[in-house]
């Protein structure tokens, strides 16, 4: 798996639920930092609003709360990292 900055939110939640994969390895640098959840809701008048309603917690029970995710191994080329 390849983490960065551009890795965010929902990718962030994704790349905790595979951390205790040992097939999935993370590499590459730290992510955004969007680890909560956010929900939805529609005012009267039609207009959305999200409202972060929820902290991520990790498969150890640590919870994050707009940290970001650090990845196993800290590389500028992790698809290059990961083939070896």
């Amino acid at each position: 798996m390849i983490l960065n900055r551009w890795t965010a939110s929902s990718d962030e939640l994704t790349a905790l639920a595979l951390e205790t994969n040992p097939n999935v390895k993370p590499f590459g640098g730290n992510s955004a930092g969007y680890t909560s959840i956010s929900d939805t809701y529609t005012m009267y008048n039609g207009t959305k609003v999200n409202i972060t309603a929820e902290k991520a917690p990790k498969n150890n029970g640590r919870v994050l709360f707009n940290n970001k995710i650090k990845p196993d191994v800290q590389t500028n080329k992790p698809v290059i990292q990961a083939n070896k």
